[in-house]
């Protein structure tokens, strides 16, 4: 009986889907393309500011709410996510989840494994951004060769 329910609630929200998205797309293509410039000038600076700087003061402020450890996680890796991706909010989300493990379970082998994920996307992430050889320089030394070697091989120079 469970798999039946669930079976009907996922074909009612994909034909909810369905209609959702095709009333979005009638709507988007039945404004003149004048107006549509107007809101693109309006709408993507206002989008941007939401994405950019009040998602993460939100997500940060419901971290520090969260408690010490997921505040202190999300603060972490918030940070870490604004200077290697130039978003914070994954970081926040990924802290908040590390600080609500420990908060729950302690440091089991759930959350130490997903400590060490995370610590491996956010170096692979640096890495592949070459955010490394950017920090390097912004301390006013030159890269090492052998550095630069590995991204230029990596990124097919």
């Amino acid at each position: 009986r469970c798999t039946t329910r669930k079976k009907w609630r996922s074909i009612a929200c994909a034909v909810i889907g369905m209609i959702v998205v095709t009333f979005l797309n009638l709507t988007a293509s039945s404004v003149p393309e004048a107006l549509q410039v107007t809101a693109v000038k309006v709408l993507v600076p206002a989008a941007n500011l939401l994405v950019n700087i009040v998602m993460p003061v939100i997500f940060w402020l419901a971290a520090i709410d969260a408690g010490k450890k997921s505040g202190f996680w999300a603060t972490v890796f918030g940070g870490a996510a604004q200077l290697i991706m130039g978003n914070a909010v994954p970081g926040l989300v990924l802290g908040i989840l590390i600080g609500k493990g420990v908060e729950e379970s302690g440091w089991n082998h759930v959350t130490k494994v997903m400590m060490v994920a995370i610590v491996l996307l956010f170096v692979l992430s640096g890495f592949f951004r070459g955010f490394d050889m950017k920090m390097i320089e912004s301390f006013n030394m030159t890269v090492p060769n052998w550095l630069e070697l590995i991204h230029n091989s990596l990124s097919g120079k």
